[in-house]
């Protein structure tokens, strides 16, 4: 009797082992907007579906993944709910013949009491990743009644859900989005995507285009190229006592006062003919936030308006830099401008490249800030008009000298400010 027992215990288990390793398959679904059919059963190209509405009935696991055939197009949100893991993420990818475009994806319905913000993709799950796809044309130029801050925190033609933790957004192509991506995801990495050319209202009159918007700590953002962000209204207006208008928008920006935030690392970015590169909010549906420890380094910023505003937060890293600010539209806040009090942000080993008498260190419109920015070891060039380096002064060890870029003048590329040999920034800047 006990051999008996002994023998089903086995089987038993050993029947639970096989349940286990069948359940770890990972499986692939196939999407083709031109010659699938969605009554297919999805998992082979040559059973692809048509479009993505099946996938509602579908629980993705671990390992699966979502694969759009390169040339399709596709309208509407795709919300992925399922998990994978740091092993074996859930993956949404393109295939076929790399002689055909991108998968594209656009949504242009904002209708917030149907849960329909324009977006193309949003991620509740965790260890998701997004790569090698295409968006476009995504919804802007809203009436300015539309809703409130957290109707508008909703938008993003790839979303971030609050509770999407490790999700990747890599190597996209977004253009012409009102915002290109939006994240809240703690842990998010958004890596080596192409945001450009967009240059629509986001709400009239106050907003916008946003490439990149963040709304929680421990993000990422790395190695992106986000080309002409920018609005120039004269209808774009802040009330009496704001600071600026009349433009607004930019490459990447931080707000959300609802939730403290640290951990934030922005690297190694180029943005060109923005709005700004960078903006931390200080007052939304909260006022002063603690916002702190954030690391902002070897990026190259060619941008209008400003490198960094910081309307809020303290002890951040802001190191080896290359900024350039040589152009100038309806609204100006200089290279830096930091509004706290007592802050003692680290501004270190930056090279900053001014025209038309761009103003280094500002502080606010009152001028009344005192952040005690601990500033060393920068170097300071204009290139054409006055130097003009503003409040905080130049900090310890400047160097005030050309910093000889390899092509300045033409500057369309990260490559045009790699330094030449004799330069006197060598180990200063982004590259």
């Amino acid at each position: 009797m006990s051999t008996i027992l002994f023998s089903l215990t086995a089987n038993a288990a050993l029947l639970e082992q096989n349940l286990t390793e069948i359940s770890k398959i990972s499986v692939s679904y196939f999407i083709d907007s031109k010659n699938g059919k969605d009554f297919n059963n999805g998992t082979h190209q040559d059973s692809a579906w048509k479009s993505f509405r099946n996938l509602s009935d579908i629980k993705l696991n671990q390992g699966d993944s979502i694969r759009f055939k390169r040339g399709s197009k596709f309208s509407g949100t795709l919300v992925i709910a399922g998990s994978g893991t740091k092993e074996n993420p859930i993956v949404l990818s393109d295939y076929g013949s790399q002689d055909l475009p991108a998968p594209a994806f656009t949504y242009t319905i904002f209708n917030p009491e149907n849960n329909q913000f324009g977006n193309c993709i949003r991620l509740k799950g965790d260890f998701i990743i997004v790569e090698n796809l295409y968006f476009h044309d995504t919804v802007a130029d809203l009436d300015e009644d539309v809703g409130s801050f957290l109707t508008m925190w909703e938008l993003g033609a790839i979303y971030i859900d609050k509770n999407a933790e490790n999700c990747l957004v890599r190597n996209n192509e977004i253009f012409n989005c009102g915002v290109g991506i939006k994240s809240y995801g703690p842990y998010a990495k958004i890596e080596n995507n192409y945001i450009h050319d967009c240059n629509r209202i986001l709400k009239k009159w106050g907003w916008g285009p946003i490439a990149i918007w963040l709304g929680a700590d421990h993000q990422e953002v790395s190695y992106n190229r986000i080309i002409n962000y920018s609005a120039v209204n004269p209808n774009i207006t802040w009330g009496p006592n704001s600071y600026g208008g009349s433009a607004d928008g930019g490459a990447i920006e931080i707000d959300d006062a609802r939730y403290p935030k640290s951990n934030i690392e922005i690297h190694h970015n180029f943005s060109q003919n923005c709005q700004g590169f960078l903006e931390v909010t200080w007052t939304d549906v909260e006022k002063n936030p603690r916002y702190e420890n954030f690391s902002i380094h070897h990026n190259i910023s060619d941008d209008y308006q400003q490198f960094i505003a910081l309307w809020r937060g303290a002890n951040c890293n802001i190191e080896n830099n290359t900024i350039i600010r040589r152009k100038v539209n309806e609204n100006e806040w200089g290279v830096f401008n930091i509004t706290q009090t007592n802050s003692k942000n680290k501004i270190r080993k930056n090279i900053i490249v001014t025209e038309k008498n761009v103003v280094v260190f500002n502080v606010g419109r009152l001028k009344k800030a005192k952040p005690n920015s601990i500033i060393e070891n920068n170097l300071y060039w204009a290139s054409a008009d006055a130097l003009n380096i503003g409040f905080e002064g130049p900090g310890d060890t400047p160097i005030f000298s050309n910093p000889k870029f390899l092509r300045y003048k033409k500057g369309k590329n990260s490559n045009d400010f790699l330094l030449k040999k004799n330069s006197p920034a060598v180990g200063l800047g982004a590259l």
